[in-house]
């Protein structure tokens, strides 16, 4: 196991530990937990102000934009395992056979996955996870947490760590520390860096960064199981703090549904997504 994942299997761990109280009081709100991960939130949003965005800055700086992209490239490539086997899991079989290819001619025609080549030949990239697999097999979302060191999450989305931890090239391959802790710390700076306009539209934007966090990863989650068209609020209900019948006080609610834009980034990236 490279060493820079333990802390994923740690978070998923305290996760499962906090959520079997949550679970056995049937709570009536989603986010049982608000306290707690109001201040895991702030530890965490503190950890990403004191290491990963200045980290981010320098790279930004120093690293020219097409290496940047391919090591962008690089990174997506090693992890594409995970949307194959839900394409797979989700019985997408077409598409599964899809993602696959997408990933053979990339690691082949394109270096390594540097180059994307496999978007040129009509074979685009999208995203999916163990966390969207038991969605559309059903499962319930559970209730709202924060983990350390990872960020927004419920209960139904904590088992997509470890198994994206497991679907990535490089967890299976005996990487010396000298190389891998680099290569860790290198894709979390690198999606830290391609986050940085949409953390920097949440800080300017919402009025209270917390409930905005939340409710913005709840959105994306609906629509990446359930679709646009269905992913309305009244699916999970409960989720929201303002009144529903106030017309008047201001709303910490994004304004519109995440699709794959800006937050699709930001989830990538420890401490925030």
């Amino acid at each position: 196991m490279q060493p820079c994942n333990l802390w994923k299997v740690a978070a998923s761990a305290l996760a499962f530990l906090l959520l079997a109280g949550g679970c056995a009081q049937n709570p009536k709100k989603p986010d049982p937990f608000e306290k707690c991960n109001r201040f895991i939130y702030k530890v965490n949003d503190g950890l990403d102000k004191i290491l990963l965005k200045p980290a981010s800055d320098v790279y930004t700086k120093v690293v020219p934009q097409p290496v940047r992209h391919g090591l962008g490239n690089f990174f997506d490539n090693l992890g594409y395992g995970n949307v194959i086997l839900n394409d797979f899991l989700q019985g997408h079989i077409k598409e599964g056979f899809g993602s696959a290819g997408r990933m053979a001619v990339n690691s082949t025609v394109g270096v390594a996955g540097v180059f994307d080549v496999a978007t040129k030949w009509k074979m685009p990239a999208h995203s999916n996870d163990f966390g969207i697999t038991l969605g559309k097999w059903g499962a319930g979302p559970g209730p709202y947490l924060v983990l350390p060191l990872y960020g927004p999450s419920t209960f139904r989305d904590v088992p997509r760590i470890p198994v994206g931890m497991y679907t990535n090239v490089l967890h299976w391959v005996d990487l010396p520390d000298a190389v891998g802790i680099p290569l860790d710390v290198l894709n979390i700076v690198e999606d830290r860096s391609r986050a940085n306009s949409a953390i920097k539209f949440r800080d300017e934007a919402a009025i209270d960064p917390y409930i905005f966090m939340r409710e913005a990863y709840l959105q994306y989650r609906r629509i990446k199981i359930y679709g646009p068209e269905k992913a309305t609020p009244t699916m999970d209900p409960g989720f929201y703090d303002e009144d529903e019948t106030s017309t008047t006080r201001p709303t910490t609610r994004p304004t519109s549904r995440p699709t794959t834009g800006p937050f699709n980034e930001m989830e990538r990236v420890p401490f925030l997504r």
